[in-house]
């Protein structure tokens, strides 16, 4: 149950990787706001993490994980206030890249693969994207 609307190419090439298991390490959604950029990247980490056999089910308990953003294979990086930051963030933390990072070495610890969301990547620090084009020129597996 894919939740993006209006953008059919995008979602067919999505989903005929998701089921022939020719997913690239990274993709880029480009688009104006309210687009569906995230959406798409949720949707698409549900599709990854599903227990259906026809991805994103949006009904079993890794989809609702993944929907209610606890799910520990899939990380969202964007400007929101995370409690002890101020409520008005320029960039995103090279920390969070580190963090990133590491975590993308690390194996799957309760679905199939991991999956990292940077929802407004133009907001990354110079250093912080300099740190990010090493893990997507070199990623690891899955």
């Amino acid at each position: 149950m894919w939740n993006v609307f209006g953008q059919d190419a995008a979602l067919t090439h999505l989903a005929t990787a998701v089921k022939k298991g020719t997913l690239h390490h990274a993709y880029l959604f480009t688009g104006p706001d309210k687009s569906g950029k995230k959406l798409m990247a949720m949707d698409l980490a549900r599709a990854v993490n599903c227990e259906s056999e026809n991805p994103p089910c949006g009904c079993c308990d890794s989809c609702n994980r993944i929907t209610v953003l606890i799910h520990a294979d899939v990380w969202l990086i964007d400007l929101e206030n995370r409690g002890d930051e101020p409520d008005n963030r320029k960039e995103i933390k090279t920390e969070e890249i580190e963090d990133l990072q590491h975590s993308a070495n690390l194996p799957p610890f309760e679905g199939k693969a991991r999956v990292f969301i940077i929802d407004g990547a133009e907001a990354l620090s110079s250093y912080a994207a300099n740190r990010l084009l090493k893990i997507l020129e070199e990623p690891p597996p899955r």
